[in-house]
């Protein structure tokens, strides 16, 4: 199977990419790293090198590969750990899952792949049962703690088909400036939540 893989170098990419090769698949990896493109080879994957919120360039890589299936792990985590500063370590992060994902999502229409994964993260509002890994199906915390969330960079209709922190299913249409908004979880025999913004 073809697969193209965007953000391959990061922590789950490098771990992927071995195990695609191992089991034959013919693999594009992206980076927009040129340092990282011989780390991608030696992974068993053809590199590309791209800037994953560049659409022109995006589209033109995955129609050269051809994909039958593309992975979204793009992500600029790496080395950013302050929380004091949450919106500025997380602005290039946030462009990359709303813009980068548009860009990924019609290419991989263009390019006819019938599956796109994509890496998510849920926080804390899965009800803590079962297993570590959750889907839409788990159920969620009755009682989770209040969550703001910066959504300066969280404007894109991918983000509010995406977006779903602590049941709020509805994401409001934030003004130009940054906002500071929280869940409100409703009662749990209702499970209705709303966005709370100021």
């Amino acid at each position: 199977m073809r697969v193209f893989v965007a953000g391959a170098a990061g922590a789950i990419g490098r771990q992927l990419l071995p195990q695609l090769a191992a089991q034959g698949h013919q693999v594009t990896a992206a980076t927009r790293s040129p340092a990282k493109a011989g780390l991608l080879h030696e992974l068993g994957a053809d590199p590309v090198v791209l800037d994953g919120l560049d659409a022109a360039a995006v589209g033109e890589a995955v129609a050269r590969a051809e994909p039958e299936v593309v992975v979204h792990q793009m992500s600029s985590l790496a080395g950013g750990s302050s929380l004091r500063r949450f919106d500025r370590v997380f602005a290039t992060t946030n462009r990359l899952r709303t813009e980068g994902t548009d860009h990924l999502l019609a290419a991989a229409a263009a390019a006819g792949a019938r599956r796109f994964i994509a890496q998510s993260y849920t926080g804390r509002p899965n009800a803590r049962s079962g297993g570590p890994v959750k889907d839409e199906e788990d159920p969620l915390d009755p009682s989770p703690r209040s969550t703001a969330v910066s959504l300066a960079s969280t404007t894109s209709s991918t983000t509010s088909q995406l977006a779903w922190l602590n049941g709020c299913r509805s994401w409001p249409r934030p003004s130009a400036r940054s906002r500071r908004c929280a869940c409100r979880r409703g009662s749990a025999a209702s499970q209705q939540a709303r966005w709370a913004c100021r």
